[in-house]
């Protein structure tokens, strides 16, 4: 869903889908970014890998978690068990995202 949790404004579009995989191009409405989220179905543990990641640049200013949190946030109200991504979960993370942010004067 374009525009969830205030980014992704630029839309989406599913680029593979399979069985046990699916890989989406999420676009930012502001400058156009594209980043790259794959799903992956693991049979071992019945769970689900995530990718989610910036093409260009050292951070994202903290988009993917805010992508992956809303995402998540739906699947937990269907009864999924996800931890959500929080500064504790990944301090370098959200460190190098508001880092990034406070340097940005545009």
């Amino acid at each position: 869903k374009a525009g969830q949790g205030g980014i992704d404004g630029g839309g989406c579009a599913i680029m593979k889908e399979t069985d046990n995989y699916l890989y989406v191009q999420f676009e930012s409405l502001k400058k156009g970014y594209i980043d790259d989220v794959e799903f992956a179905l693991t049979k071992d543990t019945k769970g689900v890998q995530v990718r989610s990641g910036s093409r260009v640049g050292y951070t994202d200013f903290g988009v993917n978690a805010i992508r992956l949190n809303y995402l998540a946030s739906h699947l937990r109200d269907k009864g999924w068990s996800i931890d959500e991504i929080t500064e504790k979960s990944h301090r370098d993370y959200w460190t190098a995202s508001d880092e990034a942010r406070e340097a940005t004067f545009d």
